[in-house]
């Protein structure tokens, strides 16, 4: 998806940049003219941008508090999510293999909203219909994941969201260094238990009138490139691309909404886990923070609509960004020796509590950056042609 972004970045410029050359050579080449037609041009991509985020910020504003279920949640990504959403005015269903854990988090979580409460102070008027409760689940056993659908009936009223986040890696190792155990359990919960918390998810949605979304996490190998050292994980992912084709074409007719979520590579436990000081150091450039991502996947997954959507994290500008500031990002979470120079999860919260009860026009922004193509195509180039009409009667031999 990242590739196809990134062409229509390039394809959208270049022809932008052709239809303007052409209307400069039309109105005779002078050259005051001209820098006027490329300040239109940069001045579409700015106002586009701007209106397109606009949409954005009045229909997240707009959008309701959602009902949410949210698989491996209690720790990494999935309660980043939870949290994310909760801070949205949201209701969530927290859930993993663990009582304990599930009940941990779900305190967590309630506290995380009183301070969020208390940080919005007057403006905390969307958070009031927040709520979090939690279950302990086994994707992988089909009569726990009914019974979390039936939680989450029981005590939400519907389901809105539901995102299928738990996953197991087990390390970067050959494939004949896995066991059978590794094996099994890697596949169980990536692929089976996506399966199942799907077909659930289905089972309430379709019969809801509003529908719902359904969110899978891609990850690498989903679109069928090779993953060594992660051939299970990476073989696993590839096949929910495929549930997702087939999906689309099973729910077409529904108000189902199947979808994926790909928060690119997040600083977990999934993906710390076995990782060598040469991973580590690959880290510093591509990696981000849980919350960070979640900031602005959650948005994203609060208004998508239809089906067949793809929220990514890694959206063409975070590429070329990466890119052109991988000098800056050498020791960026890791230092020469593979130890960790982040901060621990509670610190990081208390320097962002007041900034994650809110939306600003900057995420607004955020969001559109997926869409500025079509902006910088139409006002751009209308811009341009409006400067050349009325300007040129002011030339000889018009």
């Amino acid at each position: 998806m990242a590739a196809v972004q990134i062409g229509r970045y390039i394809v959208t410029m270049m022809s932008t940049g052709v239809i303007l050359a052409i209307g400069f050579q039309l109105s005779g080449g002078d050259s005051q003219l001209s820098e006027l037609v490329w300040y239109s041009w940069l001045g579409g991509i700015i106002i586009g941008t701007m209106i397109g985020a606009n949409m954005v910020l009045e229909e997240h504003c707009r959008a309701g508090p959602r009902n949410v279920v949210i698989s491996g949640s209690t720790r990494g990504l999935g309660k980043a999510l939870a949290r994310e959403f909760l801070l949205s005015g949201d209701r969530v269903v927290v859930a993993s293999r663990s009582p304990e854990s599930v009940q941990a988090t779900v305190r967590e979580l309630e506290e995380n909203l009183r301070e969020g409460m208390i940080s919005a102070g007057a403006s905390s008027k969307h958070l009031a219909h927040a709520k979090v409760v939690g279950i302990a689940c086994d994707v992988c056993e089909p009569g726990d994941v009914q019974k979390l659908a039936n939680f989450a009936v029981s005590e939400l009223g519907y389901i809105d969201i539901w995102i299928n986040n738990a996953g197991a890696n087990k390390g970067f190792r050959p494939l004949l260094q896995f066991t059978d155990e590794d094996i099994k359990q890697i596949v169980s919960t990536n692929l089976v238990g996506s399966i199942l918390c799907t077909r659930e998810a289905m089972r309430v949605m379709i019969n809801q009138p509003k529908g719902g979304h359904i969110f899978n996490m891609d990850g690498a190998g989903s679109g069928g490139s090779s993953t060594p050292l992660t051939a299970v994980y990476g073989s696993t992912k590839c096949g929910l691309r495929q549930l997702q084709s087939s999906l689309l074409k099973e729910c077409k007719r529904s108000k189902v909404g199947v979808h994926t979520a790909s928060p690119g590579m997040v600083l977990t436990d999934l993906l710390l886990s076995g990782s060598s000081l040469k991973n580590k150091q690959m880290f510093n450039f591509i990696c981000e923070l849980p919350e960070t991502v979640a900031r602005t996947l959650v948005p994203r997954m609060r208004v998508v609509k239809g089906s067949g959507k793809a929220i990514n994290y890694l959206t063409p500008p975070r590429i070329l960004l990466a890119l052109v500031t991988a000098w800056l990002r050498r020791g960026r979470w890791f230092d020469d020796q593979g130890k960790a120079l982040y901060a621990a999860e509670a610190d990081r919260l208390r320097n962002w509590a007041e900034n994650r009860t809110r939306f600003y026009f900057t995420d607004a922004m955020e969001m559109y950056t997926e869409n500025t193509w079509v902006s910088v195509f139409s006002l751009s180039v209308v811009c341009a042609f409006i400067i050349l009409s009325s300007t040129s009667s002011n030339f000889p031999g018009t």
